[in-house]
């Protein structure tokens, strides 16, 4: 078997786990639990009981009001189910949760949000985890051969982020297309139009790049054509790859 054929094999056996692990927890109908620090919001109602569902047994359970709230547990779900409903027509208050792991779930209730019958809250760190097994091996060089591709990655996230004239520069505008990540890299997809009647060239190196500290350090930039027409006419565009590095 090849590199290549090897490394699919590999993306795709932990992308099955993934997509095991999301289909497992009910994607469409979970919120994500980040950390200790990040609060969950949950909307309940009067009319009507809402089933929770946490990531692993819950040892204790304290809210801050709780005679705005009605709580059970529920029986043959290992302490991890819980039916909610809301004693008043509008109210807010915080419950706090202890998973058997030490985990601990901040959780806003309240009739601001909108009610949902039923809610899953998944492990975010693990899924997390997840995404970092999966491109242990995914280079710079592999993110700009993705980006190039136009092809969907298991455990690369990608999202439209179109930001005209993000940078300009020697009669040239630089548009935001799309922003890839992977826990250590970033890859931007820019657009890059010629404003010149005349040729331009694309100086990589004298370009100076908008970054936040969000992205990390810049690695890479690369561009197929670098030489592009005048404005106008056929080739006057070009497509340039960004990697930063975590």
């Amino acid at each position: 078997m090849s590199r290549v054929a090897v490394k699919c094999h590999i993306l795709a056996v932990a992308m099955a786990c993934l997509v095991g692990l999301v289909a497992s927890t009910g994607w469409a109908d979970s919120i994500i639990w980040r950390g200790p620090t990040k609060p969950l919001t949950l909307g309940l109602s009067q009319d009507d009981v809402a089933q929770v569902e946490m990531p692993e047994p819950i040892t204790s359970v304290t809210v801050e009001n709780d005679d705005y709230v009605e709580i059970l547990m529920l029986e043959g779900y290992n302490n991890r189910a819980f039916r909610m409903r809301s004693n008043l027509p509008k109210m807010a208050t915080r419950m706090f949760m202890s998973g058997a792991s030490g985990n601990t779930y901040i959780v806003i209730l309240t009739t601001d949000v909108p009610y949902r019958s039923y809610v899953q809250v998944v492990n975010g760190l693990e899924l997390d985890n997840v995404k970092r097994k999966v491109t242990k091996n995914f280079g710079p060089m592999d993110m700009v051969r993705a980006m190039a591709q136009d092809a969907d990655i298991p455990g690369v996230s990608r999202e439209t982020y179109v930001i005209p004239n993000w940078f300009r520069g020697s009669n040239m505008s630089f548009d935001l297309a799309e922003v890839w990540q992977t826990p250590a890299l970033t890859g931007l997809v820019v657009h890059v139009r010629n404003e010149s009647p005349q040729p331009n060239e694309v100086n990589i190196p004298a370009i100076t790049i908008p970054k936040t500290s969000e992205w990390g350090t810049l690695r890479y930039a690369s561009m197929e054509n670098l030489r592009l027409a005048p404005a106008g006419q056929p080739n006057d565009k070009g497509v340039m790859f960004i990697i930063f590095m975590r």
